[in-house]
């Protein structure tokens, strides 16, 4: 869930009418937790970490449908069979989805470029930042950021100053966030609303406590929920509110003065995995939990199925048991009834039917998910780029969208770095300069590939084609 400033006015209203801010809180937390939203981010993150719905599901209860004696209607019961399987098949298609996305857009690191506006604007320290701001480390959260938007159909970075004020940024995870954007358009972040459950030890008991962080353009409130479930402010806060960072000004290694600053803006950069910020999950979770229960369901068959079944006639006084079993050691049995039979039966198995709806499904998933599927049937033995090419039309399809969104998140991570940069060394630059190309992670033919290259040479600048070979993952350390 969302609010605009609008909701927010709205929440005050509906609190009944006590404008303070612990019923505010309980009214818009509660609605949150409650929301559609929410909960297709926890289903996002189920399937990702395999926990599908087919996991619940009990193969060894039936439905038996019976009269009422009446003749009146009829009564559903419930048969459970002790012996029969209970085998889940998890199939992870969903996850192998989400996977293929986040490899393809960023699984190789984006190439940041600088354009600087003049020569004489070029400066080597400035560079050098821009590289260690945007180091291994960097991909590392970007993947964690795309995995958490395709799951959850939003995901946030936060950006803050470290205990040693050195710059950071981490992922928040979007079950713990309500962004609260400008009414007129709704794309401009205004407030955020922050929370989570935490651990409160109190007479050697365990409690969970919820504590709130209120951010706004300019600081940023901590609340913490109380026994009777009011939000009262942190007393363990020194400042509360306080400043999105302190300015400390040092003398001799001592703190002479702190200054408290602001960004002017909610130090949150939230990514949205399409327009209507729906979930990867929504497109296939049908397709995929019908896999898993025809799956499910067929394992259970097979590992039910009597091999050989025994159908006796005419024999009399043994119970069946003690029939299987002088069938076991002495590989026949006495017939008293001169019309009396025993045959063995073998069960036949209909597995055709099943496996080609398994497929049909399988080649479902790939296409409404917006994967690749890479059974070789699909993809053959030796793939030219051509038809690679067309293999990943539908992944390319679904990454552009997000792709244009997620660079725009990387200026304005970028932006951040480049405004703390000016404040030390009282530079100028802007994002204007900042240029950013996310590189496809695609399997490709890599001779075709490398001949194009060669083709290429003198038509396109070194730099380019470095960025293109498919040996290549450092243009400045290969240049080097």
């Amino acid at each position: 869930m969302f609010l605009t400033e609008t909701d927010l006015i709205n929440a005050k209203i509906t609190a009944d009418s006590r404008i303070n801010e612990s019923d505010i809180l309980k009214y818009i937390i509660k609605d949150d937790e409650q929301s559609e939203k929410k909960k297709k981010m926890a289903e996002g993150e189920r399937y990702y970490a395999y926990e599908h719905d087919v996991l619940k599901k009990d193969f060894r209860q039936s439905n038996i449908s019976e009269s009422l004696e009446d003749g009146n209607g009829e009564k559903i019961s419930k048969f459970i069979n002790p012996n029969r399987s209970n085998h889940h098949n998890v199939n992870c298609f969903y996850r192998i989805l989400v996977e293929q996305k986040v490899s393809y857009l960023i699984g190789r690191k984006p190439v940041i470029k600088i354009n600087y506006k003049n020569e004489n604007d070029k400066n080597k320290d400035f560079e050098k930042a821009i590289e260690e701001f945007t180091s291994e480390k960097f991909n590392e959260v970007l993947q964690e950021l795309l995995t958490g938007a395709s799951n959850k159909g939003i995901e946030a970075l936060h950006v803050y100053y470290d205990e040693y004020g050195k710059l950071k940024f981490c992922v928040v995870p979007a079950n713990e966030i309500i962004p609260i954007y400008d009414s007129e358009h709704e794309k401009e972040l205004q407030q955020l609303i922050r929370y989570y459950d935490t651990v409160v030890i109190r007479n050697g008991n365990k409690y969970l406590r919820k504590r709130v962080e209120w951010w706004t353009k300019e600081d940023v409130t901590y609340f913490i929920e109380d026994d009777q479930k009011n939000y009262i402010l942190d007393s363990t806060m020194r400042h509360n509110p306080s400043p999105h960072w302190w300015g400390v000004a040092t003398q001799d290694g001592f703190e002479k003065s702190r200054k408290p600053n602001n960004w002017g803006r909610v130090p949150f950069i939230i990514l949205r995995n399409n327009h209507r910020e729906t979930t990867d999950l929504e497109a296939v979770k049908g397709l995929i939990d019908a896999y898993d229960l025809i799956s499910s369901e067929g394992t259970n068959n097979i590992l039910d199925l009597v091999e050989l079944y025994w159908v006796i006639q005419g024999y009399g006084g043994d119970t069946a048991s003690a029939i299987a079993k002088k069938l076991q050691i002495n590989k026949a049995v006495n017939i008293t009834d001169s019309s009396g039979n025993v045959e063995a039966r073998q069960i036949e198995l209909s597995m055709e039917g099943r496996l080609n709806f398994l497929k049909r499904l399988r080649k479902d998933i790939f296409e409404f998910g917006q994967g690749v599927d890479v059974d070789p049937e699909m993809l053959g033995n030796s793939p030219s780029g051509v038809s690679l090419k067309f293999q990943y039309t539908l992944l390319e399809l679904k990454a552009s969208g997000i792709g244009i969104k997620l660079k725009q998140v990387i200026k304005e991570l970028i932006g951040y770095m480049i405004e703390d940069y000016n404040m030390r060394f009282d530079t100028n630059y802007d994002t204007s300069i900042i240029s950013v190309n996310l590189r496809r992670n695609a399997i490709t033919n890599d001779y075709e590939t490398v001949q194009m290259i060669q083709m290429s040479k003198g038509i396109l600048s070194d730099e380019t084609l470095l960025s293109m070979h498919p040996f290549v993952d450092e243009i400045s350390v290969e240049k080097k």
